[in-house]
């Protein structure tokens, strides 16, 4: 698979990306953003990868070849180098942050945004990003002086983990304070940060007064104990172990660079993601009343019937970040959400936040006085398979034979194709990456749900394991 992906740049290290390529990449990123602005000023960061400093001196070299001006952060996650760029007197052209997200150590990435943390996808500039890489001078050889961090962190207080920019940790943390409206004190809470940078904000969790129980806090960007994949249940295991072993009234994963959120109630099960949006939701209406919800087409019905039941005003929108996020400008989304566990705020530039949207769940549990298994009961009125791959050659045929079958439902192909029935419905979306289709299917029932799944597979195929 290529290196630049449908929202970011992606890929094994060396053989995909070294300094070499950073340095290109970087090069026409400076190009792109120097089209509206004299030499630009980019924010970079960097998650804690081995090979993420050198990757991130060598792309500041190509900006600074192209006639940006490279504002080196450093460590930080993902959401930090948001506020980098849009949250400051002095805001930035563009930022990019050194990051593979949740995928295994050998992998390193970059992601792009311009002005106002707006994203940078295939359709609105990654694209030309890597067309104008393909004519990108030579590198320098040897490159500028090696960055080196060292990374640790700090469980008892704000003040910023060594090797952050502690300027910038401190109006961040500032940031973030803003959100705070009436956490619970006293909560005992387990935290496992994967070794990634959510380890970042375990000062600030204590700060509110609660009880950490914390797995894998500390920085490593090898990652030696488990995937930084929240959204798979194996990986959920050691922490939801923890919230049963200490009688935990909260679970919280984070991903490798912090960008998004799981969360597991007091009883150790995990609550979907579409779940949370419609929290965040409802929470935000207590305090923005006839606001609008953003949610991604393969949340539950129920999403959607709780915003309205509360007076909201509930958007629907195909999956992706820079889907959802161009959606929430354009409407003026109070918050939004995604079932593979990102969380948008308004008030946060409009991008996605983990460490806001635990924040916010701690404001409804302590506003309400319930746990979160009681405050997310009554949005669980319908059961899901969850997302189940299948196998195809030909999604398009696929599709067309699907629309046949179901013609008598409500149909629409927002994103892959939807079809609706009064007590049950469907997405099939076919992967960028793989020739797979991914099912999501909703019904009223458990019997229901078996009847309807059983009625797809004879037409899908086989389910992946």
């Amino acid at each position: 698979m290529g290196l630049f992906k449908a929202y970011d740049v992606r890929g094994v290290v060396p053989d995909q990306l070294n300094p070499d390529v950073a340095f290109r990449i970087g090069w026409a990123f400076a190009r792109l953003l120097g089209e509206d602005t004299q030499q630009p000023r980019v924010c970079v960061g960097m998650d804690a990868r081995p090979s993420s400093p050198a990757i991130a001196q060598a792309f500041c070299d190509g900006l600074q070849a192209g006639d940006a001006r490279p504002g080196f952060i450093g460590p930080c996650s993902t959401p930090m180098l948001y506020f980098a760029v849009a949250g400051r007197q002095e805001s930035a052209a563009g930022g990019a942050m050194i990051t593979a997200s949740h995928n295994p150590a050998r992998y390193n990435g970059i992601k792009f945004c311009r002005e106002d943390a707006i994203p940078i996808a295939s359709n609105t500039g990654l694209a030309d990003i890597e067309a104008l890489s393909a004519s990108a001078p030579e590198p320098p050889r040897p490159f500028a002086a090696e960055l080196r961090v060292t990374l640790s962190g700090n469980d008892s207080d704000v003040p910023a983990p060594l090797g952050f920019d502690a300027p910038l940790w401190a109006a961040y943390v500032s940031h973030l304070r803003k959100f705070i409206k009436r956490t619970p004190e006293g909560l005992s809470v387990a935290v496992d940060s994967a070794n990634g940078m959510g380890g970042a904000y375990l000062g600030l969790l204590r700060s509110l007064g609660l009880n950490l129980h914390v797995i894998h806090g500390e920085f490593d960007g090898t990652f030696p104990n488990h995937e930084a994949n929240p959204s798979k249940l194996d990986n959920l295991k050691p922490l939801i172990a923890v919230v049963r072993d200490k009688g935990c009234a909260l679970g919280i994963a984070l991903d490798g660079d912090a960008d998004r959120a799981v969360f597991v109630d007091h009883t150790g099960t995990p609550v979907g993601q579409d779940m949370v949006t419609a929290l965040l939701g409802l929470e935000a209406l207590r305090r923005q009343k006839g606001g609008s919800v953003l949610y991604d087409l393969r949340s539950s019905r129920a999403v959607a019937e709780a915003i309205e039941a509360a007076g909201g005003r509930p958007v629907r929108e195909r999956v992706g970040h820079s889907f959802m996020k161009q959606t929430m400008r354009k409407v003026g989304c109070v918050v939004g959400g995604e079932l593979a566990g990102h969380y948008y705020f308004k008030d946060n530039f409009y991008a996605d936040s983990a460490i806001i949207a635990v924040i916010e769940v701690l404001n409804a549990m302590g506003r309400s006085g319930e746990p979160l298994a009681e405050l997310i009961r009554p949005l669980r009125k319908y059961v899901q398979t969850g997302e189940v791959n299948f196998k195809v050659d030909d999604a398009g045929a696929l599709f067309e034979r699907v629309k046949e079958q179901f013609k008598d439902a409500r149909i629409d192909t927002l994103d892959g194709i939807t079809v609706q029935y009064p007590d049950w419905w469907f997405n099939l979306r076919a992967s960028n990456t793989e020739p797979y289709v991914r099912l999501n299917l909703e019904a009223a029932t458990r019997e229901q749900l078996k009847e309807k799944f059983e009625q797809l597979a004879a037409v899908l195929g086989h389910a992946e394991e």
